[in-house]
């Protein structure tokens, strides 16, 4: 019988390895609270996992909608699927911006060149594209743009549908630990 150390164990091995090399699970989408109070979903790349600390690391755009959203309501969710295994982890918690000039220039230098030109642009996200808007050159603000931001996981909900019968975990982070329960699918 599996249990709930087995399964926190899964989840963080499976999240590190998205960080790593390319996995089904690179590729989460985190849902926020939009300014207007209604539900806002959108994609981001998980970057870095802190299995010790159980915090999921991405990067966007400071000016991004998502930022002034976590600024505002810092409660997320983060939903990673893996469609070929039949696995989602759904992750809640509270997301924050690092402040730490060192902590965000170390995870900017990880970064390849192509990455780090998404933050050359000084349009906003979101803002309308003209075709003259398309040619990008070396902007040394690009730095000033990137904001790192990190999750802080307390609730892991792991379902299984390759598993027979289908399986479902929710773990839940209480004083300083994880309680964890299987639930009906």
């Amino acid at each position: 019988m599996t249990t709930k150390d087995e399964i926190l164990d899964l989840i963080r091995a499976s999240l590190h390895a998205a960080t790593v090399q390319r996995t089904p699970f690179t590729l989460g989408y985190l849902g926020t609270i939009g300014l207007d109070g209604s539900p806002r979903v959108r994609a981001v790349i998980l970057r870095r996992v802190d299995p010790g600390h159980d915090r999921i690391m991405f990067a966007t755009d400071v000016r991004s909608e998502k930022v002034t959203e976590i600024r505002r309501v810092p409660r997320v969710a983060l939903t990673v699927t893996d469609d070929r295994c039949g696995v989602q982890v759904r992750c809640e918690g509270r997301a924050g911006l690092v402040d730490d000039p060192e902590e965000r220039a170390a995870a900017w230098e990880t970064f390849a060149p192509h990455s780090r030109a998404l933050y050359d642009s000084p349009l906003v996200p979101g803002s309308p594209l003209a075709a003259e808007s398309l040619c990008r050159g070396h902007d040394s603000t690009a730095f000033e743009r990137f904001a790192w931001v990190g999750i802080d996981v307390d609730r892991f909900d792991r379902l299984d549908l390759s598993a027979s019968p289908h399986t479902r975990w929710v773990l839940d982070r209480r004083d300083g630990g994880w309680n964890g329960r299987r639930v009906v699918p």
